[in-house]
C-alpha cells in the first residue's frame, strides 16, 4: 500500500512542495501568501480552499486532484474497493516518483 496516501492537505502539499525541491519562501511567493500562512497550511493548523489549492497545483506543475488522492484513505471499507485503491496507490506512487 502507498506510503504516501492518507495525509491532510497540508502535509500532502509539503510532500509534493519538497520533491520539486522548493523552499516554503519560494512556494508562499509563487502562490502570493506569507511562509508563515504556508506553514500553517503545511502543519494542518489552516485549511486552505478550493482556489488555493488550485493554484498550488498549478505552481507545482502536477494536477490538483492529485493532492486530493493523497489525502485518500487507503483502508477500503468494503473488500471490493481493496483492489481499485491498490492500483490508485500504485499509480499515485508512479507519479511522485516521476516528479
Amino acid at each position: 500500500m502507498s506510503q504516501y496516501l492518507y495525509m491532510n492537505v497540508g502535509e500532502a502539499i509539503k510532500d509534493l512542495r519538497c520533491r520539486k525541491k522548493l523552499s516554503q519562501k519560494d512556494l508562499a511567493k509563487r502562490l502570493g501568501i506569507t511562509q508563515g500562512y504556508l506553514s500553517l497550511i503545511e502543519r494542518g493548523e489552516r485549511e486552505p480552499n478550493l482556489d488555493f489549492i488550485k493554484k498550488t497545483g498549478e505552481c507545482l506543475g502536477i494536477p490538483q486532484q492529485l493532492i486530493f488522492l493523497l489525502t485518500c484513505d487507503p483502508r477500503p471499507k468494503h473488500k471490493s474497493f481493496a483492489k481499485p485503491i491498490k492500483e490508485i496507490a500504485a499509480a499515485i506512487d508512479d507519479i511522485l516518483q516521476a516528479i
